[in-house]
């Protein structure tokens, strides 16, 4: 029996919500329509929100009933999602603490591995640049909450990650307060499906803690012009292969001061950092394995550039 006492759950959205790129991007916010289901959070069915999935269960004969409809206080309508980090005891393990998790993908825990994973979402064809709604946050003593949006695009055999966002919340929040969550594009390409994540405990830094408790209600998506100060730079970055399993990349005018290279999971595979006035960047890649890769520059002005490429 392994030691549930400290449940640790490994999220494959939350090791690809680190990454933040750039883009630009037009959408006239008359003609998009809002896909988030239930942003409201006012349809409840079976103890969930109509449209969404929580990290609810029976576990051993115990139920974690983390998320909740709340109707004390909602911001508006008459209800609003309740999202808590709760401990539970469970016949011969003991105590087991669970984080609250609100998604629009499905989540799957695996307690035997003391592992998880959250997959899918609901279907989208806009290109959204912020998550916004509102909040409430009361926290257990150095805990945090994780509000995310990722957007994906299935490309024949696989799915590959278009954007995130990810914010961190921390400190007492009793009142409602309104939320802006930029979203960053990875790779240019419009997304057939989008999942939004709520967390009572930040997983990112730690264990989770008993007694933190997030509300949130009132969403909606934003459309309209996203870094149009970059607007231009994706065609100015320079990639070359070199003789020894290396690639050299470079900015014109612009001096790369870090490279990071992702594969289209979303994982970061590499990091390299430059030299003072340095005008090029080259990264070993030889233990890369063959397929697609983005290469993702942070220039000397603060802009960023990206770079799809084939490493053969």
């Amino acid at each position: 029996m392994p030691n549930l006492q400290t449940m640790k759950l490994t999220y494959k959205f939350l090791s690809a919500v680190l990454i933040l790129t750039i883009t630009s991007l037009f959408v006239s916010q008359a003609m998009a329509q809002d896909p988030i289901p239930n942003p409201g959070f006012e349809d409840w069915s079976g103890g969930e929100p109509v449209g969404w999935n929580t990290i609810n269960q029976n576990i051993f004969g115990t139920d974690f009933t983390c998320v909740t409809r709340d109707q004390s206080n909602p911001h508006t309508g008459t209800s609003c999602a309740k999202i808590q980090t709760i401990t539970e005891n469970i016949f011969i393990v003991g105590p087991v603490t669970m984080p609250g998790i609100l998604s629009l993908g499905e989540i799957t825990l695996d307690v035997i591995n003391q592992t998880g994973t959250v997959t899918g979402g609901v279907p989208i064809n806009t290109r959204p640049n912020i998550l916004k709604g509102w909040f409430r946050y009361l926290p257990a003593a150095g805990d945090s909450c994780i509000m995310g949006i990722g957007l994906s695009r299935w490309n024949g055999t696989g799915r590959d990650t278009l954007a995130y966002g990810y914010k961190t919340i921390g400190g007492q929040n009793p009142d409602w307060q309104e939320f802006s969550l930029p979203i960053d594009y990875l790779l240019w390409e419009m997304p057939d499906t989008m999942n939004i994540m709520f967390f009572s405990s930040n997983l990112l830094t730690g264990s989770p803690v008993t007694g933190s408790v997030l509300y949130v209600d009132d969403l909606m998506l934003e459309y309209g012009p996203v870094s149009v100060s970059n607007t231009g730079k994706m065609n100015e970055m320079i990639l070359r292969y070199s003789g020894d399993d290396r690639i050299i990349i470079q900015n014109p005018g612009n001096n790369p001061t870090e490279v990071r290279l992702y594969g289209l999971n979303g994982s970061c595979v590499g990091v390299v950092k430059s030299d003072p006035g340095q005008s090029e960047i080259g990264m070993d890649v030889s233990r890369l394995r063959p397929g697609i890769y983005i290469a993702r520059m942070l220039n000397s002005d603060g802009s960023f550039t990206s770079m799809k490429f084939n490493r053969l």
